[in-house]
């Protein structure tokens, strides 16, 4: 066999190596192109072209979200319906709101979760804004009042990020009583009775494995201190009385509320 025959045995070989890699990923490609407009088709039905810029990308069976969305809710739909169509999803989205001062925004903030119905007397979250960050506090009686309160966050303009640091109270029938207990004599009292019937009551009880914090607003000194009294005086194992007076808090807003 000459030199030549061999080289084109070997030239042939190689083409036919070359046909069947293309062969191979030809399925490959035509999958990828088929999850990409899968997720597309998800995100147009979600809405995210009026609510962000998302651009899609799919390579050996991995998504790839890039671009912007202008609130944390929006940004969470989008990587929602990306994981409906596959389970590998890379974000990369970032969240870029609309501007508004922290304080709009804390405010903000602070209305939604009052305007959550079941969010009650049992529940208290603090509220801190940095730089479009929200910063939510404290302690619910329920887990899926955190949840709840979080959803209701990641839809208001101005908010870039949440960090959820809420606890939910711990399951205990003492503290259920504990609780029932405080609100009646809190409630109940002369002084608070007023109190009872408003949509946001102003004095929260927070109840924690027997220990109890109360926080609020009230509009005396008398009132605040007799609210330490009343808890003091129940099987509690320890009361850190948190409940501001009115006439004393900081004229302008400041950047941690209470709620």
């Amino acid at each position: 066999m000459t030199r030549a025959g061999r080289g084109g045995l070997k030239g042939r070989a190689g083409l036919a190596g070359l046909l069947g890699a293309l062969l191979m990923a030809a399925p490959v490609l035509a999958s990828d192109v088929d999850l990409q407009t899968r997720v597309q088709e998800r995100l147009a039905r979600a809405g995210l072209e009026k609510r962000g810029n998302v651009q899609v990308s799919v390579k050996d069976g991995v998504v790839t979200l890039e671009g912007f969305t202008l609130t944390v809710d929006a940004r969470r739909d989008a990587e929602k319906a990306a994981g409906k169509e596959t389970k590998r999803v890379e974000s990369r989205l970032v969240v870029r709101p609309e501007a508004r001062p922290d304080r709009e925004v804390g405010a903000a903030v602070v209305d939604a979760i009052l305007r959550e119905p079941r969010y009650g007397v049992f529940d208290s979250v603090g509220v801190s804004v940095n730089d479009g960050v929200v910063l939510l506090q404290g302690s619910v009686h329920q887990p899926w009042l955190k949840d709840s309160l979080d959803r209701r966050v990641a839809q208001l303009d101005g908010v870039r990020d949440i960090r959820n640091e809420v606890r939910v109270a711990p399951t205990s029938i003492f503290d259920d009583r504990l609780r029932l207990e405080l609100y009646r004599r809190i409630y109940g009292d002369d002084l608070f009775v007023r109190y009872s019937n408003w949509a946001n009551p102003p004095i929260r009880i927070v109840v924690e494995n027997g220990k109890v914090t109360l926080t609020g607003v009230v509009n005396s000194p008398v009132e605040q201190v007799k609210l330490g009294m009343i808890a003091r005086g129940t099987l509690a194992f320890r009361v850190d009385n948190l409940v501001e007076v009115e006439s004393e808090r900081p004229k302008e807003p400041a950047k941690t509320t209470q709620s």
